[in-house]
C-alpha cells in the first residue's frame, strides 16, 4: 500500500492511498468462499453450487463488501501508520476502482488536533472599561426590591389599571354557558394581558358587589376552533379590589431582606459594594476578550471542523436546556438543535480557540496552580460569599468540585500574566453606557 500525506487547511490531513489489486484479490476470494458455504441455489445442495452460479447470484454483494472491507482497513492502517492523530471519521473521497487487475486509488480526509504556536502576546494596548457606581443605580436596585416585596391588599374604590380584581366570570355563546370559560374568584391582574384582548379593559372601573355583562370576540387564531371569531358575552361578578402595597424604605425593610441590615444605610452600602464588584466581573471579562481576540487576530491558526462542530452542538444543547427551564418549547420558534448549532458556529470557534491560546500560554510561561494557589482562593472566594471554608468546599462540590474550580483559578493566573504583560489603560463609564454597549454587542451577535 503506497500512502502520501499532504498537509489542508482546517488542520486537515489529505492520505492518498493505493492499495494492489491483488490485496482486493485475496480478500475477494476469502469473501467468495464463506458466501460459497452458505448460499443457497434451487437445484444444488447448500455449498455446493458451481462458482459462476454462485457470482451470478452474489457476485455483486460479494464485491461491494471485500471493497468497503479492503478500503477501510487500509484507511485504519494508512492512519497509524502515519502517526496520525484522528479526530472525529475519516471522510473518504475520490474512490477509483476500474477493474480486478487495477490498483485501487482514493482519498482520506482526517481532522488532526491543530498544531500552532502562540508568539504575539505582549507589548499590545487595551483599555479597560469600569463602570462606575452611582447613586441611582443603588437607588434602581432598592426600587426592584421594594417591587418584589409589595404586595396585593384588599383597598376601596373601583377597579384600575394595576390593580387585582377578583372575580366570578361566566361565558355564554348564543345563551349557552360555555365550562371552559367560566370561574369563581379569579384574581385577575388589570393590564397583565392574560385574558382575551378587551376582557381587562371592560373590568376597569367596576366596584366590589356590582355584576356587568361585558362582550368579547374571541380572536381568529384562538386555539379552540369553536370560539374562534366568536362574540362571547362575560358576566362578570366583582368580589374584591386589591391595590400593590409598596412597603417603607426603613430599617424594618433592611432588616427583612437580611437580618444583618440593621439600617437602610446598611443595606445600601452592601449593595453598592456588589455593584461595584459586579462592574469589576464585568470589566475583567471585557478586557479578558478582548486580549483573547487580539491574540487570536495576531496568531492565527486553524482548528478543525470537528472541534467547532461538537462545541457547537454543546451550545445549543445549553440552549435547549434554558429554554426548558423557562417551560418554553423552541420548536414554537422554529429552533432545534441543528439550527441553533448552526448559529452557535462562530462563537463557538472562538471560544474554542481562545481555550487553545491560553493553554498554550500557560504551556510556554509554566503556569499552573498549585493545591496552595486552589486553596488560597478557596478561601478568597468563602469570605467574600460568607461563607465558611467548608461550606464553600461543599457547595462547590455540588457545583462542579474542586477541579472546575481549579480552572478557574487558572485562567484567572493566565488573565493576570496577560495584563501584566501588556499595557493596560482604564477608562471610567457610567453603567448606562456598559448595558447599552452589552445590548448592541448581543444584537449584533443575534445579526450574524
Amino acid at each position: 500500500m503506497k500512502v502520501t500525506v499532504a498537509d489542508k487547511e482546517k488542520s486537515q490531513k489529505e492520505l492518498s492511498v493505493e492499495i494492489p489489486a491483488q490485496v482486493y484479490k485475496d480478500t475477494f476470494e476469502k469473501e467468495f468462499d464463506k458466501a460459497a458455504k452458505t448460499v443457497k441455489v434451487a437445484g444444488f445442495r447448500q455449498g455446493k453450487a458451481p462458482k459462476d452460479v454462485v457470482l451470478k447470484e452474489k457476485g455483486h454483494a460479494i464485491r461491494v463488501y471485500a471493497l468497503e472491507h479492503v478500503i477501510n482497513e487500509a484507511v485504519k492502517n494508512a492512519i497509524e501508520e502515519n502517526g496520525i492523530r484522528a479526530m472525529g471519521q475519516p471522510e473518504v473521497k475520490d474512490v477509483k476502482f476500474e477493474d480486478d487487475d487495477s490498483p485501487i486509488t482514493f482519498k482520506v480526509y482526517v481532522d488532526v488536533f491543530p498544531t500552532y504556536d502562540i508568539e504575539k502576546f505582549s507589548g499590545f494596548e487595551f483599555t479597560k472599561e469600569i463602570n462606575s457606581v452611582e447613586t441611582a443605580d443603588v437607588d434602581n436596585v432598592l426600587d426592584n426590591l421594594l417591587k418584589r416585596q409589595a404586595a396585593f391588599e384588599p383597598a376601596e374604590g373601583a377597579v384600575e389599571n394595576g390593580c387585582v380584581a377578583v372575580i366570578d366570570f361566566e361565558g355564554k355563546l348564543n345563551g349557552e354557558i360555555i365550562p371552559q370559560a367560566c370561574a369563581k374568584e379569579y384574581p385577575l391582574e388589570i393590564g397583565s394581558g392574560n385574558f382575551i384582548p378587551g376582557f381587562e379593559e371592560q373590568v376597569i372601573g367596576m366596584n366590589k358587589g356590582e355584576v356587568k355583562d361585558i362582550t368579547v370576540t374571541f380572536p381568529e387564531t384562538y386555539h379552540e376552533k369553536s370560539l374562534a371569531g366568536q362574540p362571547v358575552v362575560f358576566t362578570i361578578t366583582l368580589h374584591e379590589v386589591k391595590k400593590k402595597a409598596t412597603p417603607a424604605l426603613d430599617d424594618a425593610f433592611a432588616k427583612n431582606i437580611n437580618e444583618k441590615y440593621e439600617t437602610v444605610d446598611a443595606l445600601k452600602k452592601a449593595i453598592e459594594a456588589d455593584l461595584k464588584s459586579e462592574a469589576e466581573d464585568l470589566s475583567k471579562d471585557a478586557l479578558y476578550n478582548a486580549i483573547l481576540d487580539k491574540l487570536i487576530e495576531e496568531n492565527p491558526f486553524d482548528i478543525p471542523a470537528v472541534m467547532v462542530v461538537e462545541q457547537a452542538e454543546k451550545l445549543a444543547e445549553q440552549t435547549l436546556r434554558q429554554y426548558s427551564m423557562y417551560g418554553m418549547n423552541p420548536e414554537q420558534f422554529g429552533l432545534n438543535k441543528k439550527k441553533l448549532a448552526e448559529q452557535h458556529m462562530a462563537n463557538a470557534e472562538r471560544q474554542i480557540k481562545s481555550a487553545l491560546v491560553i493553554n498554550k500560554i500557560s504551556e510556554k510561561n509554566n503556569i499552573n496552580p498549585t493545591d496552595e494557589d486552589v486553596e488560597k482562593a478557596i478561601a478568597e472566594y468563602a469570605e467574600k460569599f460568607e461563607r465558611s471554608v467548608d461550606e464553600f468546599k461543599k457547595e462547590l462540590e455540588q457545583y462542579g468540585g474542586i477541579n472546575s474550580f481549579r480552572n478557574t483559578v487558572f485562567t484567572n493566573m493566565v488573565y493576570d500574566y496577560l495584563t501584566a504583560n501588556n499595557k493596560i489603560a482604564e477608562k471610567v463609564i457610567s453603567k448606562a453606557e456598559r448595558d447599552a454597549k452589552i445590548a448592541e454587542a448581543s444584537q449584533a451577535a443575534k445579526e450574524a
